[in-house]
Formats: structure tokens, sequence, C-alpha cells
């Protein structure tokens, strides 16, 4: 089971051999009793590598699965023996990761130094999807709907609130009005990004379309664009809290319109427990996000300020 998940994971028969520690001519006998079991092939040749095929993805998706709860199983045992180790596979989306995420790492090595975090940054449909695969235990994510065979457990409030050069846009009392996007730029993220999926659903709702649409490929790369007077942004105000307080970006939100908000939570299959590592985690992440939420909503929360403070400068 374990040489089947890693055949995903590597590309390659002779790769997954030597992460799980057994020599090809093994492996190769473990894949045929494997495809004799299940009555069908489970894996085939490319010119680069080897594959799944569509049964080999599904059963090792479900091998993953199993080799997990089997994994906290044994951290469980650990912890009744007064052992204090284990490995959390995590995955994140980009906010939470890049933004919410370094503190509580070192915030939880303080308190569990015999714990290992294996982390993964991407955006929230991909690790979605290396949850649902197997390959991750935890996530990070600000989506807010998920495969029924995901749990998501919300954590965080966050707001989506748009940035621009101090200046650059017409703002009343910290707003812009509907009517002005229409004349500027918008500096979005991938499409597979959960914020970007709020904001895409807000201009559809609101019916009107930016002047143009620059993709850019991250947070920081959309960020340095704002302060060029490029266009207008919508992130998450964790990620663009310092910016504001340095008067770099100014934040704003919507004329007439609610505040967009969502929730960080954190993603799990469906029924599956957790194992003390990662329940430890989660603890650690709660304390910790709650300073940093302190701190965001004290930046974002009267988008005013900035520019007044700016102009005074």
């Amino acid at each position: 089971m374990r040489l089947l998940v890693e055949i995903e994971r590597q590309g390659s028969v002779s790769a997954a051999a030597a992460a799980i520690g057994i020599g090809q001519p093994s492996a190769s006998q473990h894949l045929r009793l494997l495809e004799a079991a299940a009555g069908q092939r489970l894996v085939e040749r490319t010119g680069r590598g080897s594959r799944l095929t569509d049964a080999g993805r599904v059963l090792a998706a479900r091998a993953a699965q199993a080799l997990s709860s089997l994994g906290a199983a044994e951290e469980e045992l650990g912890a009744l023996a007064g052992l204090r180790t284990g490995t959390i596979h995590l995955g994140s989306s980009t906010a939470p990761g890049v933004y919410l995420l370094p503190d509580t790492l070192g915030c939880f090595r303080r308190d569990h130094p015999g714990i290992t975090v294996e982390v993964e940054i991407a955006a929230s449909d991909e690790i979605l999807k290396r949850l649902l695969s197997g390959g991750l235990q935890l996530a990070l994510v600000g989506a807010t709907e998920a495969d029924e065979r995901i749990e998501l457990a919300p954590f965080l409030e966050d707001e989506i609130v748009g940035v621009a050069k101090p200046g650059y846009a017409p703002l009343k009392n910290g707003t812009l009005a509907l009517a002005k996007l229409s004349d500027f730029m918008m500096l979005s993220r991938e499409p597979g990004s959960s914020s970007q999926l709020i904001i895409d659903k807000e201009l559809r709702e609101i019916g009107i379309q930016p002047a143009g649409r620059w993709e850019l490929g991250s947070s920081e790369a959309i960020k340095r664009a704002a302060r060029e007077g490029l266009g207008l942004a919508f992130l998450s105000r964790y990620a663009v809290a310092e910016e504001v307080e340095r008067h770099d970006l100014e934040s704003f939100r919507l004329a007439g319109r609610p505040r967009l908000l969502r929730h960080f939570s954190v993603a799990r299959l469906t029924g599956r427990p957790l194992s003390p590592a990662e329940s430890s985690f989660i603890t650690t992440l709660t304390r910790c996000c709650a300073k940093q939420q302190d701190y965001a909503q004290a930046c974002v929360a009267a988008p005013t300020r900035g520019k007044r403070k700016a102009a005074h400068a």
C-alpha cells in the first residue's frame, strides 16, 4: 500500500521503492501481487516513469487514508507510553500559509520539539485535492465549500479588503463607489484561490467589471503592483496589514456592500480521528492566531486612518 501511494507522489516505481526503502525487484513483485488481488492494472509505464491507472488512483487514495489512520494510532500508543513524537503532513492555502503559519510553527516547535511538521503551500483547490488523495493529513484553507469527504472546522475570521496605492483611488470615508471599479485595472490571484473566488462572485453580483485584469502569481506580486499604482486589488486583511500600517497601501471597502467575510478552516477527511500531534497543533494554531487577528483588525478596521497619517507625514 505504501508503495502505491509513493508511486503517485514520486512518479516512478524506482523512486517510490527508494522512498520506502526497498529495491526495484521487490517493488515489482509487490505491484504484481497488488494487481493480482485487484484483478486489474494499477500502474502503467510512461515515457518518463510510471503513473497510476484510474483503478490505481482509487486504491492509492484509500490506502493513504488507511495508512494515515494507522499512523495516528501509532502516535496514540506513543502518547500512552509517554512519548511526544510524530509527524504532521500539513497543507495550507497561500494566505494562512504565508501570513499565519510561520508564527504558529514557531510556537509549536517551542512547545513540542519532538514533533515534525511537513508543510506544503498552494492554492486552496490544489491543497484540498492533495488532502483527498492522502498526500496531506491536515490543511488550512480559506475555502467555504469542499468535497463531502472533507470536513471544514473554522478557526479564524478573515475579511477580503480592497487595497490601493495611497491617493490612487477616489475613496470616501474608506469606501469606493461601485461605479468607480470600471475605471481601474484589477490585480488578481489565480482562479484556484479562495479569496479570488469571493471577489469574483462579488463582482458578478454587483454587475460591474473592472477596466481589465492582470492575473499575478502571488499576493506579494499583487501588493507590489498595487504599490506602484498599477491597479486595485482585493486580498486577505492578514496579507496587507503590515503595508497598511506602514502606509504603503491604503485599504478600503465597497460602498453599500456587506463586508467580504470568510473563515479560515482546518480541513481533514470526514470521520478521520486527529492524532495527538494534530490535536496539539490545532490548539497552538488557535492560540497564536488570536494575536494576529487583533493586529490585522486594528490595521484595516478604519481604512481612512492610514491615508490621513500619510497626508500629515
